[in-house]
């Protein structure tokens, strides 16, 4: 069995992916009766801010809603 790869070269996006962690934080909090998205979830919140800034991109939005299990409202 041989596998090929690609040489073509992959785009970096500068600036990091911004929505990617609305998307995470979302799917964790709505899957409340998943235990292993809780088991992750709980993985998280157990980070502190900066990791969860900087390692994964999350905003202090996300981290809120993470933290808190509830999407609230923008003034």
């Amino acid at each position: 069995m041989t596998i090929q790869l690609s040489k073509q070269p992959i785009a970096v996006i500068s600036g990091g992916l911004p929505n990617l962690g609305s998307g995470l934080v979302c799917r964790l909090v709505c899957a409340r009766h998943d235990p292993g998205k809780e088991r992750i979830r709980m993985w998280l919140i157990d980070l502190d801010d900066a990791q969860l800034q900087s390692g994964l991109g999350l905003t202090v939005e996300d981290i809120a809603v993470l933290r808190t299990g509830t999407k609230t409202a923008s003034p």
